[in-house]
């Protein structure tokens, strides 16, 4: 996995990406924490890639999947649409893509949630409001 190409990532639909360089991988994972939890986002399930592979990718960078769900969020999808825990959580990851370049990326419910015209307007804030972490990812003293 060392010599990925991460520019084609760049412009995944299904996600909204930016990649950092002045902080540690666990300093930027800690920050992206605070700044879900500032907006009341539970983490249900934090998924360390790197240790869950280690058997399978000896030199995997590190990676993190963080199962996000906003309680106020999750009741009104589901009052619209029952089906809506398919959808549910919402998806963030922060990944080491070479030495000092780490790529957080949210997932962009306008069009993972698209299928659901019920749900439009919940999904375009739920983005807008995870968009809102992304600045937050290098700023110091942001930690938990």
């Amino acid at each position: 996995m060392k010599n990925q190409n991460y520019t084609e990532s760049q412009h995944t639909a299904f996600c909204i990406s930016q990649r950092y360089g002045s902080q540690p991988f666990s300093e930027i994972l800690d920050n992206i924490k605070g700044a879900l939890k500032r907006r009341e986002f539970d983490i249900l399930f934090e998924l360390n890639l790197k240790d869950y592979l280690k058997n399978h990718l000896k030199d995997m960078p590190s990676q993190v999947i963080l199962s996000v769900c906003n309680p106020e969020t999750a009741f009104s999808a589901l009052s619209k649409d029952p089906q809506t825990g398919i959808f549910l959580p919402c998806s963030v990851t922060v990944k080491e893509i070479e030495q000092g370049n780490i790529k957080v990326s949210i997932e962009d419910t306008g069009i993972t949630w698209s299928p659901s015209k019920e749900l439009t307007q919940i999904a375009r804030k739920t983005t807008e409001t995870l968009k809102g972490i992304l600045p937050e990812a290098e700023q110091p003293g942001m930690k938990l």
